[in-house]
């Protein structure tokens, strides 16, 4: 099994934290049905069966180089991506 972890340097952090945002679980949760949000589920696939936020896509982490074109569609959309369950 592939890992994925990366390691950012303390700029690196900032220059992520600029550029992307987080998204409030208040927030999601009224924008479920926007069309212009797309939401990621980065687990496996069992755990996504298990459970998931309705409407996410599942795009395994150890899959994004290879699927995310398969998977996400429009790339201009906003995309909020997590990595658990619906809890």
């Amino acid at each position: 099994m592939q890992s994925f972890v990366t390691y950012m340097t303390k700029a690196e952090t900032v220059e992520f934290h600029e550029k992307y945002s987080t998204i409030s679980r208040d927030e999601l949760l009224a924008r479920l049905q926007d069309r212009a949000l797309a939401i990621v589920n980065v687990m496996p696939a069992d755990s996504f069966k298990t459970g998931h936020i309705p409407g996410s896509v599942n795009l395994p982490v150890a899959d994004i180089q290879t699927k995310a074109r398969q998977r996400l569609s429009n790339f201009h959309q906003e995309i909020a991506v997590y990595c658990s369950g619906p809890t």
